[in-house]
């Protein structure tokens, strides 16, 4: 598998994204609600020493906040990717990129997070390499 223009002959780390799978988040969202679209999925799928990363503008959705609410109930870390105020996740996450700006200035907010997700990307490959 190549990254970074690198062989990897290794286990690579596990990720995954909540909001992949439109339908499966479509049915939990009919029988569950929109909030817990994303709580509901943990409770399947989170295992000790995993990491949760919720990234949001405002801080302030709801599935989000389940969802952090959910991971941390079970001593799980999570890390907020947040902007303008930092909303509600703010003080619910154990650690916090916080991007302060006006409330609505989402482009800043969003192209700095996707900026630290390639730096995270790039330190965990390297990482993965070194060992």
């Amino acid at each position: 598998m190549a990254s970074v223009g690198r062989k990897i002959n290794r286990k690579l780390f596990k990720t995954l994204s909540l909001a992949d799978n439109t339908s499966y988040i479509t049915a939990l969202a009919n029988d569950y609600g929109y909030d817990k679209i994303f709580a509901y999925q943990l409770e399947q799928l989170l295992q000790k020493g995993d990491v949760l990363i919720a990234i949001s503008a405002s801080g302030n959705s709801q599935n989000l906040i389940e969802a952090v609410k959910y991971a941390n109930g079970e001593g799980v870390t999570t890390i907020g990717m947040l902007g303008f105020d930092g909303g509600k996740l703010l003080p619910l996450c154990d650690y916090n990129i916080h991007v302060k700006t006006e409330i609505g200035e989402y482009g800043p907010v969003e192209d700095i997070h996707l900026f630290i997700g390639h730096i995270i990307t790039g330190y965990l490959i390297e990482r993965l390499i070194r060992e």
